[in-house]
């Protein structure tokens, strides 16, 4: 090309005198769009040659805490560092692109995204406390660990409203299926009544009974939902012959007010205590002593931030629950009483100043 131009050039001093004929003749426009495409195709050979270089896995300093995840694992699949700053180098050894997340419940607290294969990328984040999840490759793997500890000379961090977030939005989750459920059986209760069949009609206002109080720790300090709760509660146990319409809209009014509540985690407390408290002589359902679970579990890790051993005390309570259903229910002494007293300690740590609250 450079002899070319020089050729070129020695022909127009040789030929001065004489104009180039029209056809010969280029526009400054097609000259600028022809400098253009040179520099997009210089810049695109450059950006690749750098990404190619990119792609080999960078070396961990000493201060890293290294991962590679596949398209199905993380390895290691649990970590486990101290509470503080901590900076992670992501290896794809995957064969396609990834993304790695630090997740609280619902919540992405950090990612990395697009590392393709054979890159390694650095992220350094500040953790708290608690036991979070990682993703491992793709959506549909199963999950990893990050426990993070707490030290002995770091002090307690303070609760605010945005530690809230996270479990508040995963119990919206849960409480939207739970009602979504208790919904289904309302319909099908008054479907099955229209059509005259008493049988199909006993088992959804049965079924509707058995989801109803998986979705009574919501209510907890709200009088007007607790009201419609107990009209929702009163028209399924109610005679069999009583109207369906007016069961279905005692419940259909309980789950369009309940779906416009955000519940924070001292009040979803308040509502599991009272699920496991009993009346003498009177058992616990195994779907409430189910219900108090999932709100204990949901909000360990945000213990563990805080009481380390409250959140272990309160796990074991878990695992000694009885695996199996019994007939009748649970009593409300033996492996309940601990775990309501331990769900007692766990509102106080996690209930916010009210000037927080209502921030």
């Amino acid at each position: 090309m450079l002899a070319l131009f020089l050729g070129a050039g020695r022909h127009e001093q040789a030929g001065a005198s004489v104009p180039p004929p029209p056809a010969v003749r280029r526009s400054p426009r097609l000259k600028l769009a022809a400098g253009a495409t040179l520099l997009l195709v210089c810049g695109g050979i450059g950006a690749f040659v750098y990404a190619a270089g990119n792609r080999r896995a960078a070396t961990p300093g000493a201060g890293d805490v290294a991962i590679a995840i596949t398209d199905r694992t993380c390895e290691p699949a649990t970590l486990t560092v101290p509470a503080g700053k901590t900076s992670f180098v992501v290896s794809n050894r995957g064969e396609r692109v990834l993304e790695w997340e630090i997740l609280d419940g619902v919540m992405v607290l950090e990612e990395r995204e697009n590392i393709a294969p054979g890159q390694s990328r650095r992220l350094t984040t500040q953790l708290h406390p608690g036991e979070y999840a990682i993703t491992c490759g793709l959506l549909s793997a199963p999950r990893g660990r990050l426990i993070v500890q707490a030290s002995a000379t770091q002090p307690t961090p303070a609760l605010t409203l945005m530690d809230m977030v996270g479990p508040a939005a995963e119990y919206r989750a849960l409480l939207t299926e739970r009602s979504a459920a208790f919904g289904a059986a309302l319909d099908a209760f008054a479907q099955a009544r229209e059509a005259g069949d008493t049988q199909a009609a006993a088992a959804a206002r049965h079924e509707a009974s058995a989801l109803l109080p998986a979705l009574r720790p919501a209510t907890a300090g709200d009088s007007a939902l607790e009201r419609l709760f107990g009209k929702a509660q009163a028209a399924l146990g109610g005679d069999v012959a009583a109207s369906p319409d007016e069961t279905r809209q005692a419940g259909e009014a309980f789950r369009t007010a309940l779906g416009q509540r955000t519940v924070l985690p001292d009040t979803m407390l308040a509502g599991a205590i009272a699920l496991l408290s009993a009346e003498d002589g009177e058992t616990v359902p195994d779907e409430t002593v189910a219900a108090a679970r999932g709100i204990a579990q949901l909000l360990l890790p945000l213990t563990a931030r805080i009481d380390p051993e409250l959140a272990a005390r309160t796990k074991a309570d878990l695992a000694g629950l009885p695996r199996e259903a019994k007939p009748g229910g649970t009593q409300p002494g033996g492996t309940l009483r601990p775990l309501a007293e331990d769900l007692l300690a766990m509102r106080k740590a996690l209930a916010l100043p009210e000037a927080e609250r209502k921030s």
